[in-house]
């Protein structure tokens, strides 16, 4: 490392686990891969370095520019995986397994080269990397250290990193229970799978120049920048005439726009920018499998490499088709985030969005692009799509599987005419869930849901939102019979409990322990909430149903005087004298009928849910 190298500075939150994380994904591949299976790597970024002058016989140096973090970090990863390996053997030996002890040795020897030079004259030469002069002494006691407990009174950065890995790794192979399989699988993956660009510079180039230029701001490279340079340079490859139109036309977009599509989006660790994840629903869509965010640019690769077919030289990809499918896509993509009209297709989209449910968006960038698929049939696929989710939200079915209802989904679309509407497979496959984790609920147990869960506290408060707002809408629709609503701005708008939370002052309550249980049990239903704007929510807060006293306005006088709401005009003409239990029961039941008619039940033909 050059004097002017920052210190190991690398941390466990935002460091180590990630890296870990995507370690771990790719043993687990290799674990698993046929033998004649390719395995795609994990990349690990670009590195820079510095042909540095070396003494005759000496081993060959370079400096290392940009990557030292990671250069360090894998250094002391090696060693806690060979650590960990080499505990394997005593074990295995001791429970007469031969093989996993065997196996278990050699991965130890394989990655202990990974990190000491064969042949080195002096001290300075027995490491793989040479950090900066602030971390030799405590990189140097973590690479000689001869098992982990020479490493456990230690307190370095370095030695923390050691021990994050190394518990790490013994937790990874303890899966196997001493087999010999996990142990060749990890030293697999890190000897030949983990991938780094390196740029070497030559005597022309100017280091602390571009080292700078790499690190001012802070911005790595992205999948969708190694994806552009690929489109680029495949098209330079391929003569084709006019690369600057072919940019202009359809990658420019992407890059004209930074503050949407270089923005991250996600949470933790799973954060993304905005154009890597819509790659990946791209290439999803088009591979009709599951993209990983961290191998997207290596499946890429594959979809877009030559393909050869009965003995014929490989025929390179039509790349103006491919990056004009690229580009519709990125609109359509634009189009799912930020629906501007008024069709059924773009409220569920909105409504989408609310659920925080994003898996499907493959399936909805395959309905826009098809040419049988018109505003009717998407508008047909929505409904469908919305009533699934929403059915199996309130009937707090598992989310897990949806990656497998999307790609059930988007094979049974791509295998359809293009010229044919979508929504009616769509609407069989949902509706036929071949597993019962994945079915879509029918009427019976969407009101014994509807009626008996907690839907505050429940569920996100996003998804109660959405609900109270569907139901909205539906009664202004139903008010108009059936004539196109006034825009409406819901972003204002609060869930209001009709009786309070706080209710002890003005709901008189009958004597006995089950009359408050009763009613605390329903205070968070569907039946007892409503919306109100945020002006209004303090008047609200915890006045009574009622007053005795004249002159004096309760809640109900209170909603009936300010709010404009359908939700709200109902509830106070239905419930004028008082609101109490039962009222909360027949409201829930009431607004049930409305759901259902919102969110419809699977087709009768369909298994029961």
């Amino acid at each position: 490392m050059p004097l002017f190298q920052r210190p190991y500075v690398w941390e466990k939150d935002e460091q180590w686990e990630p890296l870990w994380s995507d370690i771990a994904e790719l043993a687990d591949r290799v674990l698993t891969a046929p033998n004649d299976e390719k395995v795609a790597g994990h990349f690990l970024g670009t590195v820079v370095l510095e042909q540095a002058m070396s003494r005759t016989g000496s081993i060959a140096r370079r400096e290392i520019i940009d990557g030292q973090q990671r250069l360090t970090t894998l250094q002391v990863l090696l060693k806690a995986a060979e650590h960990a390996l080499a505990e394997i053997g005593p074990k295995a030996a001791a429970g007469g397994n031969e093989e996993a002890r065997k196996a278990a040795g050699v991965a130890a020897r394989q990655l202990a080269i990974l990190t000491i030079n064969a042949a080195y004259a002096d001290e300075e030469e027995k490491f793989k990397v040479w950090p900066t002069n602030d971390d030799r002494a405590a990189f140097v006691e973590v690479m000689n250290a001869a098992s982990p407990d020479a490493l456990a009174a230690l307190t370095t950065r370095l030695a923390d990193a050691y021990r994050f890995f190394l518990d790490a790794i013994r937790t990874w192979l303890g899966l196997g229970q001493n087999g010999a399989g996990r142990p060749a699988a990890l030293a697999g993956a890190l000897q030949k799978h983990l991938r780094l660009i390196v740029l070497d510079l030559d005597e022309a180039d100017e280091p602390q120049a571009i080292f700078e230029t790499l690190n001012a701001h802070g911005t790595p490279l992205l999948p969708a920048d190694l994806i552009k340079n690929w489109l680029l340079w495949e098209a330079s490859r391929q003569n084709i005439a006019d690369m600057q139109a072919l940019y202009q036309s359809y990658w420019r977009p992407f890059d004209a726009d930074p503050d949407y599509w270089r923005t991250k989006v996600g949470t933790g660790h799973a954060a993304r920018a905005r154009v890597d994840t819509f790659l990946q629903n791209w290439l999803t869509r088009r591979v009709c499998d599951v993209i990983s965010a961290k191998h997207l640019y290596d499946r890429f690769r594959h979809f877009a490499a030559p393909r050869q077919a009965d003995g014929k030289p490989p025929v390179p990809c039509d790349l103006p088709a491919l990056m004009a499918d690229m580009h519709a896509d990125g609109r359509r993509y634009r189009e799912i985030e930020t629906p501007r009209g008024k069709t059924r297709f773009e409220t569920f989209l909105r409504r989408l969005a609310m659920m925080d449910i994003v898996v499907f968006h493959p399936v909805l960038l395959a309905l826009m692009g098809r040419p049988g698929s018109n505003q009717t049939d998407r508008d047909a696929a929505a409904v469908a799509l919305e009533s699934y989710l929403v059915r199996r939200i309130i009937c707090w079915e598992q989310t897990r599987g949806y990656a497998t209802v999307m790609l059930d989904l988007l094979n049974a679309i791509s295998g359809l005419d293009p010229a044919v509407p979508a929504a009616p497979t769509l609407i069989h496959r949902l509706a036929n869930q071949s597993a019962e984790a994945y079915r879509w609920p029918d009427d019976e147990k969407f009101k014994r849901s509807w009626t008996n869960n907690k839907f505050y506290g429940g569920y996100r408060r996003s998804r109660v939102l959405m609900i109270l707002q569907a139901l909205e809408e539906h009664y202004q629709r139903e008010g108009v019979k059936g004539e196109p609503i006034v825009a409406f701005d819901f972003s204002g708008l609060e869930i209001e409990h009709i009786m309070p939370q706080e209710w002890k002052r003005h709901w008189p309550l009958p004597e006995g322990e089950k009359a408050r249980q009763e009613r605390e049990d329903r205070l968070h239903k569907i039946g007892n909430l409503t919306l109100v704007s945020g002006k209004l929510n303090p008047t609200l807060s915890n006045a009574a149903w009622r007053y005795a006293e004249e002159g004096k306005k309760g809640k109900r006088e209170a909603l009936d005087d300010h709010s404009k709401l359908q939700l709200n005009a109902r509830l106070v003409k239905k419930y004028r004298t008082a609101w109490t239990e039962t009222s909360i029961d027949t409201r829930g039941e009431d607004l049930f009928e409305a759901a259902r008619v919102i969110w419809p039940a699977p087709p009768a033909s369909a298994p029961s849910a």
